[in-house]
């Protein structure tokens, strides 16, 4: 799912880098939320009760975590490399019980992607360092939009 209000340019961005994740890691899930916002929940997610759908990211309950909260205190990625170990994986409801890895990646001071993978120690250090990159090409996207984005989906333009 992508916010229906986003401009085209970063609709392709995220996508673009959904792409890229999903073809050359372990990845299958990916969420960024930014601004206090979810912008995207793509690949692989939780379902939720008895109806199958998708459960969706709460980006005010997840910005109240202490995994996110670390994340973007300590502005580096953490990756948790075997996530059945971290007590934080009940704040990370929205990924499917089979991820097995997760990497917290900042997006500059306003925004993170997380990225779950399906396999214990998936993410190489060549992995975890593209992915560092591509959250710094996706937060200059996104700051680009940071004033406009959240009054578009306040108002429901």
């Amino acid at each position: 799912m992508i916010c229906s209000y986003l401009p085209d340019s970063v609709v392709s961005e995220l996508l673009w880098a959904w792409e890229s994740l999903s073809a050359v890691t372990c990845c299958r899930s990916l969420v960024v939320v930014y601004d206090g916002i979810y912008l995207l929940q793509i690949g692989m997610a939780a379902e939720s009760g008895n109806s199958g759908e998708a459960v969706i990211v709460d980006a005010s309950k997840l910005k109240q975590g202490s995994v996110y909260l670390g994340v973007m205190r300590s502005k580096a990625q953490r990756y948790l490399a075997n996530l059945l170990l971290y007590p934080g994986r009940s704040e990370l409801p929205f990924l499917p019980s089979n991820t097995q890895a997760v990497i917290l990646q900042p997006l500059g001071d306003k925004g993170i992607a997380i990225i779950g993978g399906d396999t214990i120690r998936g993410f190489t250090t060549s992995d975890q360092s593209w992915i560092a990159f591509i959250g710094e090409k996706l937060d200059a996207t996104l700051a680009k939009y940071s004033n406009i984005v959240p009054s578009m989906v306040q108002e429901g333009i």
